[in-house]
């Protein structure tokens, strides 16, 4: 009884701080991540090498609430970016010449779960 009582007090406990600060549960690209009233970003540096490259990256979910900004950057100027709310899925191809580059995954206000990958790849002109 004892126990059921303190999972059912830190249930309570991660809603409330869910609810007033936001929460993030997950680790991309491996696992998809949920998300309860998340306001925030994660950047990931990658490196593109080569002839017709481009930066493959795949996302689906489903957002209840907020929306999620996907950007590649380089130099700090945005490269290319896309937007997704509601439900999705999706593909965005992202041009790049060889360089480093940065993956920004921003989120506002996000409600619901997604799931993220990305690649550098080589295209056939």
């Amino acid at each position: 009884m004892r126990t059921l009582l303190l999972l059912a007090l830190l249930a309570l406990g991660l809603y409330w701080y869910a609810e007033r600060y936001g929460l993030a549960v997950g680790y991309p690209p491996f696992l998809p991540v949920f998300y309860w009233k998340y306001t925030g970003e994660a950047q990931y540096p990658i490196r593109v090498s080569g002839l017709y490259n481009a930066v493959k990256v795949k996302v689906s979910g489903d957002l209840e609430e907020g929306r999620l900004s996907v950007a590649l950057l380089r130099d700090g100027r945005v490269v290319g970016e896309r937007v997704y709310s509601g439900s999705f899925q999706g593909e965005a191809r992202f041009p790049a010449s060889p360089g480093e580059y940065l993956l920004r995954f921003q989120l506002q206000g996000a409600k619901g779960r997604v799931r993220y990958d990305w690649v550098t790849t080589k295209f056939a002109p």
